[in-house]
């Protein structure tokens, strides 16, 4: 049976323990679309007082009215609703009942759209009435940038919260409490093209296989995740169309940004400036190589979202053979090139496994430009090189890897007391006996073995 709520467990008694302090509250809980921010707010608090309220894009005028309602339902004060207080004479109301109460408001920038000023009359509900009240006041948005902004010293609100929750997808290794019933390699592939996103890997259906899940919920016109990427660069750009490009670019592999412009044609102030966007809101990440300068010539421009990352190198490209309905073209196109994007999505995840196991004062992903190492790891004076393999080695084939290695590991300019020298891949031939040769090898168990 799929559970309903993962992991999380450091952000529930974060939010309880603040729940727990006689203090007013100020909370600001953000993060991308889906991730789980308002099931998180809701398993904190659902065993105190609680007034939820979830703004949408209705005028200030209707959502005011709504939080009336939800007000005046709470104390049991049904003339409340029908009043004509605004928004800082309701949080008078609510403080001056001095009860220790959770005011959630959700999808904050829906209203901060609708009138700018919202964040100034939350300025003045907190420095007039919350402050010195038992409220915990919660503040939930998926609109990173605006989130953000509203955390910045130019926002009314700056240095008023008294805590934050950055909410990011789940891990890789969490992937397997939606999935009991798949296999590592399958665990892998749902992570490869839903990312850490409880609403979309809560959509996949263990009974059927990862190819039946893929064309259900990706590769159809009436799948639910068929659309949901235009959706939500909508929902935060106003003209996405030149994002879209930009993001096609990069799914086709150019990561550079000369390679960027020569693809998508566009001036290079305007690339910069939309790259800059999508990194702000997570959708890439700018990439340099380990223990190198950061310098535009060598930074990388990659997917930080593997749902994106899916979606514009498969469904985007293929938006007018779905709505002919030529599913099974599709769906074997995506196969053909499948192992590639995986290959990209299995790096990242053994990335995150070797931080976990290892705890490295410093590493990443290393290259120069002729040469790529995809994993070095600096710990207490000795280097660690990791190749990355989405494929089941032979041991010839693994002691290749591991020689050239080797070699590759003197073009880094590090000074090591000691190397060791790694390989992962999904199954590896032989790996004890590498193991008992000194070598680091993992396979697929291994990584979700922690």
């Amino acid at each position: 049976m799929i559970q309903q709520f993962v992991n999380r467990e450091h952000e529930i008694e974060a939010l309880k323990g603040a729940f727990e302090s006689e203090k007013a509250e100020l909370i600001v809980v953000y993060g991308r679309r889906r991730v789980g921010k308002t099931a998180l707010v809701l398993k904190a608090f659902q065993n105190v007082p609680l007034i939820y309220f979830l703004a949408d894009e209705r005028s200030e005028r209707e959502n005011l009215a709504e939080f009336r309602r939800k007000v005046g339902e709470f104390f049991d004060d049904f003339p409340l609703a029908r009043s004509d207080l605004g928004w800082v004479e309701l949080f008078e109301y609510i403080a001056r009942r001095e009860e220790k109460v959770v005011v959630t408001i959700d999808e904050l920038p829906y209203l901060v759209s609708s009138n700018p000023a919202f964040p100034s009359l939350l300025q003045k509900a907190w420095d007039l009435h919350i402050q010195n009240s038992k409220v915990k006041l919660v503040l939930v948005g998926s609109s990173i940038g605006m989130m953000e902004r509203l955390l910045g010293h130019k926002s009314p609100l700056y240095g008023r919260r008294t805590m934050q929750l950055d909410v990011k997808p789940l891990m890789y290794w969490h992937v397997r409490e939606f999935l009991p019933g798949y296999s590592p390699e399958d665990w892998l592939k749902a992570y490869g093209v839903a990312d850490g996103i409880p609403a979309y890997l809560r959509q996949f259906d263990g009974k059927l296989s990862f190819w039946e899940n893929v064309e259900r919920l990706f590769l159809r016109k009436e799948s639910p995740l068929y659309t949901e990427a235009e959706f939500l660069l909508r929902q935060e750009f106003r003209e996405p169309a030149r994002y879209f490009a930009i993001l096609k670019a990069i799914a086709f592999g150019k990561t550079s940004f000369g390679e960027i412009v020569n693809f998508t044609g566009f001036d290079r102030g305007t690339v910069s400036r939309y790259l800059d966007n999508l990194a702000r809101i997570r959708v890439i990440a700018k990439v340099h190589p380990a223990f190198e300068p950061e310098k535009r010539r060598n930074t990388r421009y990659e997917f930080a979202d593997n749902y994106f990352r899916f979606w514009f190198r498969f469904v985007y490209p293929n938006r007018e053979r779905i709505e002919r309905e030529l599913y099974c073209e599709v769906l074997e196109e995506v196969k053909a090139n499948f192992d590639h994007h995986m290959g990209r999505v299995f790096e990242r995840v053994v990335a995150d496994f070797l931080w976990r196991e290892f705890a490295f004062e410093r590493g990443g992903r290393w290259w120069s430009k002729s040469e790529e190492i995809d994993f070095v790891g600096l710990k207490r004076g000795r280097t660690y090189f990791f190749e990355v393999k989405w494929s089941d080695l032979r041991k010839r084939d693994a002691e290749r890897i591991l020689a050239e290695l080797e070699r590759k590991s003197g073009l880094v300019k590090l000074k090591a007391e000691e190397i060791k020298l790694g390989l992962v891949g999904k199954r590896v031939e032989n790996a004890e006996k590498l193991r008992e040769d000194g070598f680091l090898v993992f396979e697929l168990d291994d990584l979700f073995a922690l």
